[in-house]
């Protein structure tokens, strides 16, 4: 992989129904699906890919008790747990269509960026700029404060 990103939220969804919902983005999307589950750390991983293609999302879903010590008052972000983080590839080209569907999908979430190019800071993209993305270059996008 290459670089993480993470799903942040004000509130914990139940990793059910966070597994449902990407499970559903993958079907539309045309994704293959695996999935793992550690019951020592309560962790779910899931990786998405496409066929005959390189590109593949490492999708893991953090646990409640991951989610509450996330973030206090982190880079000025307050009152949000990371919920979903993902780890892609470079040259990814399937991370912003799902990004773009899972923004659709669940209500209140942002996604953060703590990998800059000016080393660890954070960027943060709402709903707004994520459906507007204008290209799928993941790396290039999500490294641009401005969009």
């Amino acid at each position: 992989m290459g670089n993480t990103i993470h799903i942040i939220s004000k509130e914990y969804l139940k990793t059910t129904e966070l597994i449902s919902i990407i499970e559903k983005i993958a079907k539309k999307l045309v994704y293959q699906v695996g999935k793992s589950y550690s019951e020592e750390y309560d962790i779910t991983d899931i990786g998405l890919f496409k066929e005959n293609s390189s590109d593949y999302l490492s999708v893991r879903i953090s646990c409640k008790s991951d989610y509450n010590d996330t973030f206090n008052n982190l880079y000025g972000i307050n009152n949000y747990g990371i919920m979903i983080s993902i780890e892609y590839s470079y040259e990814d080209k399937i991370l912003i269509a799902f990004l773009k569907e899972i923004m659709s999908e669940v209500p209140n979430i942002l996604i953060y960026n703590e990998e800059t190019p000016n080393g660890i800071d954070s960027i943060i993209f709402n709903k707004s700029q994520v459906l507007n993305f204008p290209q799928k270059d993941a790396y290039k996008l999500l490294n641009t404060p401005s969009i």
